[in-house]
């Protein structure tokens, strides 16, 4: 078990992305630097990290009433709210809720904007997340995206999703039972954008993730054919970014085991496009911290292991720093999850 790791000085300038990121003790690097966002009142599910010029750190997470069960409460309550902190670990200050759903007929995220990804391209904040026009229908689920020169806002909506599963019967989204959801995304050398996304294919076993391409940040963007992961069981919830080795570094989670149950999976690609076997990216939580620590904590939602959920990271020179994460288990015993933040250590270039 890892109860805590020393970080060690040294220069990072130097560091090569194979080192920072497919070292095969990535999962050992990391270590549990505490609580980010914690609302008694209010469930947190996925925080996706920012820095700004001024060197403040900005967290865009989704939340609803702690009144609420987990699920189906995130179906149709979620909103997604903007946190702030001086410091990458917290703890992050609620400022403003900034997307909710329309509540509006005919309106694609009429219910429940959820699990947020911010991200910015030269002057523009980029905010992508997923909604639903039907609580209980999973199918309804799209991608979404507002914009913004601030991260303050105003945000810019738009009337149309930037992703939805292919009208086309032999692309493997056709059908799709979970629609598209759970965006990440990276701006290629060539400019080209490429948006990952998790779906259910009618020939597929389990969720995969899959990848769209596009000249512009809104679009359109076009389906590639076949899942770009060959993973049997369900995995979601990804986070890419380019490292400083120009790879695209694909972070999801291993729900069922692939490698550990309730870990994480690092898939790296040379193209973006054609992502081998993947290694390990992080353990559960309780590999980070001792149960024993948290005699009143309690599941709220999963299947009772410490996994984390949702992850995104604090990347910086192409290389991820921290960590950010919620976990269906509460533990100070309330009846909200908290999102939790980790440090991955750098390793030594002496």
């Amino acid at each position: 078990m890892i109860r805590s790791l020393l970080l060690v000085s040294c220069t990072i300038a130097g560091d090569s992305l194979a080192n920072q990121t497919r070292a095969a003790d990535l999962p050992d690097r990391i270590r549990y630097a505490g609580v980010a966002i914690n609302n008694p009142k209010m469930t947190t599910w996925g925080a996706s990290p920012i820095r700004d010029d001024e060197g403040i750190y900005h967290l865009f997470a989704a939340r609803w009433t702690s009144k609420l069960r987990v699920d189906p409460g995130w179906r149709s309550h979620s909103e997604i709210a903007h946190f702030t902190s001086k410091s990458r670990t917290g703890p992050f200050t609620y400022d403003k809720t900034v997307l909710a759903g329309t509540h509006r007929d005919r309106s694609w995220e009429k219910y429940a904007p959820h699990n947020p990804l911010i991200k910015k391209f030269k002057d523009t904040y980029a905010l992508l997340y997923i909604a639903r026009t039907d609580p209980h229908i999973n199918h309804t689920q799209l991608i979404g995206l507002a914009t913004s020169g601030s991260l303050n806002g105003p945000w810019q909506r738009y009337d149309q999703p930037i992703l939805a599963p292919s009208k086309d019967p032999g692309n493997w989204t056709y059908g799709s039972s979970c629609g598209v959801n759970n965006p990440a995304v990276v701006q290629m050398p060539d400019g080209r954008f490429f948006l990952y996304f998790k779906a259910r294919g009618q020939r597929e076993r389990g969720t995969k993730m899959g990848l769209a391409i596009a000249k512009q940040l809104r679009g359109p963007y076009v389906i590639q054919e076949n899942p770009i992961t060959a993973n049997k069981t369900t995995i979601e919830d990804g986070y890419a970014f380019i490292g400083n080795g120009g790879q695209v570094h694909l972070i999801t989670t291993d729900n069922h085991g692939i490698i550990e149950r309730g870990g994480g999976l690092l898939w790296i690609s040379k193209d973006g496009i054609t992502f081998g076997t993947p290694s390990q990216a992080y353990h559960r939580l309780d590999r980070y911290i001792h149960k024993s620590d948290y005699p009143h904590a309690r599941r709220i939602y999963g299947p009772g292991i410490w996994k984390l959920e949702r992850p995104q990271f604090l990347v910086e020179k192409g290389v991820p720093r921290y960590l950010y994460a919620p976990s269906g288990i509460s533990f100070d015993g309330d009846p909200a999850t908290e999102s939790h933040v980790l440090e991955i250590v750098p390793i030594s270039t002496r």
